[in-house]
């Protein structure tokens, strides 16, 4: 009886999550249907990075189908990429398709502190 006891504390232990991280998250908030629902986590992301939005010029949101057609269902990812004045490329913000960000990273001129550059 004390082994069945250990067991279900041992399972339920394995079972609940160290941090509730999507109960608590904006992303717990989203239905994301499309890439522009996504549009709250960018925002969170830019203001975490400390990025000054008088500085973005524009704001495109695209949706990445992993694979097109697979019969297995459809599997997509998206993208925010953040154009700026001040220089030649973007941020972009890619994102599951529950707005999770999976990478973020800068395009070609665009340098920004802490944040790895892609060509």
């Amino acid at each position: 009886m004390k082994l069945k006891i250990l067991g279900m504390a041992f399972l339920l232990t394995a079972l609940t999550p160290a941090t509730p991280t999507f109960a608590t998250s904006l992303q717990s908030q989203i239905a994301a249907y499309d890439a522009e629902d996504c549009a709250p986590v960018v925002e969170q992301e830019l203001s975490a990075q400390s990025i000054d939005p008088k500085k973005i010029s524009k704001i495109e949101y695209i949706t990445i189908h992993k694979n097109p057609g697979d019969d297995f269902g459809e599997d997509f990812e998206y993208e925010g990429w953040i154009s700026f004045d001040t220089c030649k490329g973007n941020y972009v913000v890619n994102m599951d398709r529950a707005c999770f960000i999976n990478q973020a990273y800068a395009t070609h001129e665009c340098k920004i502190e802490g944040i790895p550059t892609r060509q």
